[in-house]
């Protein structure tokens, strides 16, 4: 019953983010070789932006999870954006609940297609422990001209 909550509130979060940002739709995969996640979100220009992530597991990793990510942009560029914010996430593994302090780089390589980037994160987390994740992605804003 938990997964249902978890799931209902990330898409409430996230349906409450894009209606009153008037932005266009994002969406993305993010690995760090161990697990995928995948991604919906606002529009990555604004100042502020927003993500809700589940993870997409396989196999090997049965594991459900499921994040909430603020996102402040501190450098933006036409090549690249630099941004951080705090996360918020529950796992089925690892004691359950997350706090993470996300930090991403965003590149957008192709000069006539801005709509997609290359990601680069780095998220120190705590969970009653402190850790470190590292992610690669790729992300597309849907709508963008």
């Amino acid at each position: 019953m938990t997964y249902l909550k978890s799931i209902f509130f990330l898409l409430l979060f996230q349906a409450f983010i894009t209606s009153f940002a008037h932005a266009q739709v994002t969406v993305g995969a993010y690995s760090n070789g161990i697990l995928t996640q995948l991604a919906v979100g606002t529009d990555p220009e604004e100042k502020f932006f927003g993500e809700g992530r589940l993870f997409a597991g396989d196999f090997l990793n049965r594991y459900f999870g499921a994040e909430a990510i603020g996102q402040y942009n501190f450098h933006q560029s036409e090549w690249y954006n630099a941004s951080a914010g705090l996360m918020v996430g529950y796992y089925d593994f690892d004691n359950g609940a997350r706090v993470g302090i996300p930090v991403l780089l965003a590149f957008k390589p192709i000069s006539n297609h801005r709509a997609f980037a290359i990601m680069m994160e780095a998220t120190p987390m705590f969970n009653g422990s402190l850790g470190l994740r590292g992610n690669f992605g790729l992300r597309y804003t849907i709508g963008k001209n």
